[in-house]
């Protein structure tokens, strides 16, 4: 009976022990972004170059994000579409970096090639913290293309 005493106390012991306050939290909130520019429905000439600017936050800390952009002009949901002009072609870019800390920015300058077609263009930023978690911000713009 005794050993069955001690047995109990030890695993009550143990019980509390695991239940400390010093556990590590899992980390599940998603990072924060913000496209300060381009704004939405700004208007893009082709063959000129769009600054893009971002911010990104996070509870814990960053770790990497991702910039695309897709032709968007038939008010699709990210699907491909076939080039309606030879001389002209459906833009799409993509690219990745890495972030640091719980807060950070980038700048880029990026260069629209002078043959895009013209129309709508959704542009995503996404951010990944190291938990792995991950959101992402869209915008929609309006490229001209003057050669048309």
């Amino acid at each position: 009976m005794k050993k069955l005493i001690n047995l109990s106390l030890v695993a009550i012991s143990l019980f509390f022990i695991a239940c400390n306050d010093d556990e590590t939290v899992l980390d599940t909130e998603k990072p924060i972004v913000i496209i300060n520019s381009p704004t939405a429905n700004e208007e893009i000439d082709s063959g000129e170059q769009m600054d893009l600017n971002a911010t990104f936050t996070d509870n814990v800390e960053l770790a990497t994000y991702k910039v695309e952009i897709h032709f968007g002009g038939d008010g699709h949901e990210h699907k491909t579409l076939n080039n309606e002009h030879e001389d002209h072609i459906e833009w799409n870019y993509q690219t990745t970096g890495v972030l640091n800390g719980q807060a950070d920015t980038i700048q880029l300058q990026i260069d629209v090639p002078e043959n895009a077609e013209e129309g709508l263009y959704h542009l995503g930023v996404y951010a990944i913290d190291k938990a792995g978690n991950e959101n992402v911000s869209w915008i929609t713009f309006d490229l001209h293309n003057h050669s048309n």
